[in-house]
């Protein structure tokens, strides 16, 4: 993978979930798209202001395969500092549901992640519309406190906003 160029400079921890050769293919995807956003991504083994660790899974959802993906991104304090999450259609499932990850669907993948990488680092927002129903893009998971009905308990709700 690339080489840092002086600026913050990004680690991929791990990428969990896909088989070898699935994994080999999200690996190059990885490399090519961070050299177009001019993002460094270095080896592991050395020190990187962020690191990412990503995890991916293929699930068939009324016959067709979707391939859920989370990243989360740790700064070198060793604290998550974001979280993205996704899915993708990947066509129909066959008997292998990883076979439909094709190099288009992953790199969606790889695109909403360091697009939203990217924007953490530079700081600037993410400038994509928000996602809509037959749109899905990165979500950032945040647990909210309800205000309780009257002689209910206290209510915690998982809500996801676009990143």
């Amino acid at each position: 993978m690339a080489t840092s160029a002086g600026g913050p400079t990004v680690a991929f921890e791990s990428i969990d979930g896909p088989p070898p050769q699935v994994f080999d293919r999200m690996v190059g995807v990885l490399d090519s798209e961070s050299k177009l956003r001019n993002l460094s991504i270095v080896s592991r083994e050395g020190g990187a202001s962020y690191r990412v660790r990503s995890y991916l899974s293929a699930q068939v959802v009324r016959g067709k395969t979707v391939i859920a993906w989370v990243w989360d991104v740790y700064d070198n304090n060793q604290q998550r500092a974001l979280r993205l999450s996704g899915e993708e259609p990947a066509g129909k499932a066959g008997r292998d549901a990883w076979a439909a990850a094709d190099d288009l669907v992953l790199r969606k993948i790889a695109q909403a992640g360091l697009s939203g990488l990217s924007g953490m680092i530079n700081g600037t927002p993410d400038t994509a519309p928000a996602p809509t129903p037959e749109r899905r893009g990165p979500a950032v998971a945040s647990a909210e406190e309800m205000v309780p009905a009257q002689d209910a308990a206290g209510i915690t709700a998982l809500s996801f906003g676009a990143q």
